[in-house]
């Protein structure tokens, strides 16, 4: 049985529930991550209740599978690095993941070669990639899960916070711009769907609080179609808000999943995860939208929490959407971010200079993008 969920919206027409997606946020199977001595599946175990109910679910793979003999890029400063064996994916097929994210900032870790291994891991397993490995002159790449009845459910991935961003000439990552969004809504209501969910790899490391750019490019792609925007990248669980788009039901978005699994553990608040569950009638409309609590142990795996320490998590997501909804969040953000942002910027050009001296600093500099100079000039201005 699945532990404690909020329930955040609910149709209240009495039919019944005929199907449920879930929606995870990031899952970095590396680092200082516990050994799984019974296996990839055994450790889905202590999670596997929230997706007890689950048909069908997208989670974020944060790191480049089966690199080893390959050349990982050149570091900038204080990166890392990341890959794992694509038995990992045993613990995603346990938790009832099918459509698999690869818009993040390390996909291409072991560069289009290393993107390559990944997707021929996932063909494998007959899990759905999306998010990574093609140009701009494709269209973006899209998936309908067709459900019981009349649910048909579409799915598109894509990133701001990633500096391997596609273009018209270089295969890479999926941009989240309003323009792939569109378009990528337009390909799902033509393949079929009849509710579309967009998977984000948005935000800034060090702070629930999402970077108000963010948040209002999550808006703006959920005026474009799509009923769920949820965002992934801080490792930190943020707030939501809802906002009536739609005739019968919300549009809603989620600034901040956390994660499911992660080896990179840098505050008590990374532990935190949430899980969004949509469920729908026979006919295709939404039914309900919950979201169900993470606790990830020490040994780097996700878990259902306690009562206590999942109504702590849940109690943490309202506050935050009050601090989204009242307008404080913006303040908030630049407040607990800029003088930790500043610090970990300074040591990152420390370690470049260090290991290639003016070269590495002036790599560094080229590839320090607009919107964190930004984040540290609003810190600065206050």
């Amino acid at each position: 049985m699945k532990g404690l969920a909020q329930v955040l919206w609910d149709s209240a027409c009495g039919e019944p529930i005929a199907a449920r997606i879930a929606i995870a946020g990031d899952f970095l199977p590396a680092g200082a991550l516990a050994r799984p001595t019974g296996g990839w599946r055994e450790a889905a175990r202590a999670l596997a209740p929230h997706f007890s109910d689950v048909d069908f679910a997208i989670v974020n793979l944060e790191c480049a599978l089966d690199a080893e003999g390959l050349a990982p890029r050149p570091l900038a400063g204080l990166g890392i690095i990341v890959s794992a064996p694509s038995a990992a994916l045993d613990y995603l097929t346990e938790v009832r993941a099918r459509a698999i994210g690869l818009a993040n900032n390390h996909s291409y870790d072991f560069g289009s070669v290393g993107v390559k291994h990944t997707l021929r891991a996932l063909s494998a397993r007959n899990l759905v990639p999306l998010g990574a490995g093609s140009t701009l002159c494709n269209a973006p790449g899209t998936f309908v899960w067709h459900g019981p009845a009349n649910i048909r459910v579409g799915f598109w991935a894509a990133a701001t916070a990633s500096r391997d961003l596609a273009t018209r000439t270089r295969e890479g990552v999926e941009p989240a711009t309003l323009l792939r969004a569109s378009q990528a809504h337009e390909a799902l209501e033509a393949a079929g769907a009849n509710f579309s969910i967009a998977l984000l790899h948005s935000g800034c490391i060090r702070t629930n609080r999402p970077d108000p750019t963010d948040a209002s490019l999550i808006d703006e792609i959920a005026k474009c179609g799509f009923a769920i925007v949820a965002a992934s990248h801080s490792h930190r669980i943020s707030g939501a808000q809802s906002f009536a788009l739609r005739p019968g039901s919300p549009s809603l978005c989620f600034y901040g999943l956390g994660s499911i699994v992660s080896g990179y553990i840098a505050s008590p608040l990374e532990r935190e995860g949430l899980i969004v569950v949509a469920g729908f009638h026979a006919d295709g409309r939404l039914a309900r939208v919950e979201i169900r609590p993470v606790l990830i142990g020490e040994s780097g795996f996700g878990a259902v929490p306690s009562r206590e320490a999942g109504q702590e998590i849940l109690d943490r997501f309202d506050r935050f959407s009050s601090e989204i909804a009242d307008g404080s969040a913006r303040r908030l953000f630049y407040q607990d971010l800029w003088p930790r942002l500043t610090r970990l910027y300074l040591r990152d050009v420390s370690a470049a200079f260090r290991a290639s001296g003016l070269r590495g600093l002036m790599r560094k500099v080229g590839r320090l993008r607009m919107r964190h100079v930004r984040r540290v000039v609003h810190g600065l201005m206050g």
